[in-house]
């Protein structure tokens, strides 16, 4: 096997040097840099025992049917590096275990509430249809509550404490001793749905405007500096005297999903845990109201922001920062393959800025778009999708990340090396923690910043009065039936 892999990597490096002669240098460094780390010296193992044969059983997988998911445990030989990658975990797993793969395509996004529901009915109906669940983020949740997942804490060779699983999610969505979900390299979602700021570097030399890479790493990089940074630069384009979406302005800013993300960037807290690991309703409030005025100045009376509502249609605000109409701008990680691939301007990466400069680290976003694996209580297979969970992380980990981390996004698609730093960064920060896994499930509190910034609201006061009971309510109410649930 691990003569395979170093062909597999030598036929790797090979394909990734017919590249432009600037972009062939990046991609002989990082290939032979992926080449080194999986050396047999260094190669990373699981725990698995040696020799493990599940006589050809059929891992059945629900995945929701959006592109960007399907590809997470379906993909085919196609010449795309990532997918290829996939496709090659997916075989030497297959093969390791004597397992065969099959993933039954859910709904999209916008109806995944059927998928839910057929879910919901085959577990209930103990018909044994699904064997692992990689469900959507906003919406699996709901059926922890309803106590039809096992406690991941007990499947067979799954190890929750490898470097491969997200260790914010174990941690945050442990309750008592149970764990329903987690997450980690097997999800590319993980990566890909990262919050981020995008820099146009075109505008940063014309404007002569600060090198923010330095302002990041030294740990100045605040809201604070932001909201200074961006409120004198903005121009009215058509000399109409309405700034509105054909301007230019210093930053472009989605106020429904990219506001969300300065809950997280500035550790806004929530839940907190009892002694038994019981979590229950305590808002950072004088943080969280003090952070609602400072996001609510930003967009609203900061002349060199364009705070777009998508749900409004008041512009397409990627569409203006391909334009060159922003200097900032926020979006995902996968924005830089599936949006701004084909951007000629040369951009930048960087996190989300920090509460205030007493703030420890950048910390990151996870847009609710990411998988969360899950297994069915009814599931009979409890061995081989232990196992094939562990190996199949373990595998992405070692050579899927490091393709989609290092090349494709390192190589192909950041535009500089120290935006390689800045990914490190990001990818070191991700927060994800209880209130927003299970937000939809616990009366949306993790929604409180786009409700108020859609409502062009900053009275956070009367926010929390009206839906602390409501919240108070429904946190209770799913801890109770899943403890319950046994």
């Amino acid at each position: 096997m691990k003569r395979s892999l170093a062909l597999i990597l030598i036929i790797l490096f090979i394909f990734l040097s017919c590249g432009t002669k600037t972009e062939n240098d990046k991609e002989l460094h990082t290939a032979s840099l992926l080449i080194e780390t999986n050396s047999p010296e260094t190669e990373i193992k699981d725990s698995l025992p040696y020799g493990l044969d599940f006589d050809g059983e059929t891992i059945n997988i629900s995945v929701r049917g959006d592109n960007n998911t399907m590809i997470e445990f379906f993909a085919e030989e196609s010449g795309d590096i990532v997918e290829d990658a996939v496709y090659r975990r997916n075989s030497v797993v297959e093969e390791r275990l004597n397992i065969k793969i099959n993933v039954i395509e859910g709904k999209p996004w916008e109806q995944y509430d059927q998928t839910v529901t057929a879910i919901r009915a085959s577990i209930n109906a103990g018909d044994n249809m699904f064997d692992l669940i990689a469900g959507w983020s906003a919406r699996i949740p709901i059926l922890a509550a309803e106590g039809l997942f096992m406690n991941l804490h007990e499947l067979p060779y799954l190890k929750a404490t490898e470097p491969w699983w997200n260790k914010s999610i174990v941690s945050e969505l442990t309750i008592g001793d149970k764990l329903n979900f987690i997450a980690g390299d097997i999800n590319l979602t993980c990566l890909e749905r990262c919050v981020i700021i995008y820099e146009n570097n075109k505008i940063r030399e014309d404007y002569n405007l600060p090198n923010i890479y330095d302002t990041v790493f030294d740990g100045k990089w605040t809201l604070e500096y932001l909201n200074n940074l961006v409120k004198d630069i903005h121009h009215d384009l058509n000399g109409d005297g309405v700034m509105n979406e054909n301007d230019f302005y210093g930053a472009l800013w989605d106020t429904v999903n990219q506001a969300d993300a300065f809950l997280q960037s500035s550790n806004i807290r929530m839940i907190k845990k009892d002694s038994d690991n019981i979590p229950y309703f305590e808002i950072e409030y004088e943080k969280l109201s003090a952070l609602v005025d400072r996001i609510y100045d930003f967009f609203f009376n900061n002349e060199g922001v364009y705070a777009a509502d998508y749900s409004a249609k008041n512009g397409d605000y990627t569409a203006m920062f391909k334009n060159n109409q922003g200097y900032l701008t926020s979006g995902y990680l996968g924005h830089a393959s599936e949006v701004y691939r084909d951007f000629e301007t040369e951009y930048s990466i960087i996190p989300f800025p920090k509460y205030d400069d007493l703030q420890e680290k950048y910390l990151t976003r996870v847009q609710d778009g990411l998988s969360l694996l899950c297994v069915p209580l009814d599931c009979t297979k409890l061995e081989a999708v232990g196992a094939f969970m562990e190996a199949a992380a373990c595998e992405s980990y070692k050579n899927v990340t490091p393709v989609y981390f290092d090349i494709a996004m390192k190589v192909k698609y950041a535009r500089d090396e120290i935006s390689t730093k800045m990914l490190d960064i990001i990818r070191d920060g991700i927060n994800l923690p209880f209130a927003s896994i299970y937000n939809e499930s616990i009366g949306s509190p993790w929604f409180v910043m786009r409700s108020l910034m859609t409502a062009k609201s900053n009275n956070f006061a009367s926010w929390y009065e009206t839906n602390r009971p409501r919240i108070e309510t429904a946190i209770e109410k799913l801890v109770e039936q899943m403890l319950e649930a046994g």
